[in-house]
C-alpha cells in the first residue's frame, strides 16, 4: 500500500509541473522548487515509515546518509538500484532541496563542498529545471521500490 501511495504522489508531482508549463514565469519557477521539495519529501515520508519498524532510525532528508545507515544496518545498498551517474544526480537534487528549504535557495559553501559545483555560484540561487524534477522523480519511483523490496518491514 506505501508503495502505491508514494506513486501516486509522485505522479501528482508530475501533473503540477504539467501546470506549471502554463503558468506566468515566475510562477512556474515556483510550483517548479515546490515540485523538487515534494519530491524528496515523498520520499523521506515513504523510506521513515517503511523503515519505521526496524531497530534503527533513518532520515531519508540526507539520501546519502540514509544508504549509508541502510547499509550498515541491513546490508541493503539503495543506491545499487540505479547507475552511479543517476545517483550523483540524485543527491545533488537533495542538496538543492536543502538550500531551497533551509537557504531560500541560495547556494553557499556547503552546498558547493558537497555537490562540486563551480565556487563561482556562490551567492547565487540554484537553478532547477521541470527536467531536473522530472528525472528525479523517474529515480525516486525506482529507489522506492528497490527500497520496498530490498529492507523487509519488521
Amino acid at each position: 500500500n506505501s508503495l502505491q501511495i508514494v506513486n501516486a504522489n509522485f505522479d501528482l508531482i508530475l501533473r503540477a509541473l504539467d501546470l506549471a508549463q502554463a503558468a506566468a514565469a515566475d510562477l512556474a519557477a515556483k510550483l517548479i522548487d515546490n515540485a523538487l521539495e515534494d519530491a524528496v519529501s515523498c520520499f523521506d515520508g515513504f523510506g521513515r515509515e517503511h523503515c519505521a519498524m526496524q531497530p534503527f532510525k533513518v532520515s531519508f532528508q540526507s539520501i546519502d546518509a540514509a544508504k549509508d545507515k541502510l547499509l550498515r544496518e541491513t546490508g541493503f545498498d539503495l543506491a545499487a538500484a540505479i547507475d552511479a551517474n543517476a545517483w550523483r544526480f540524485v543527491t545533488v537534487q537533495f542538496q538543492k532541496r536543502h538550500l531551497l528549504a533551509h537557504k531560500l535557495g541560495v547556494i553557499d559553501a556547503d552546498y558547493v563542498s558537497k555537490t562540486g559545483c563551480a565556487a563561482s555560484l556562490l551567492g547565487r540561487k540554484v537553478t532547477i529545471t521541470d527536467g531536473d524534477v522530472r528525472t528525479l522523480v523517474t529515480h525516486l519511483k525506482t529507489l522506492a521500490e528497490a527500497l520496498y523490496h530490498g529492507v523487509p518491514r519488521i
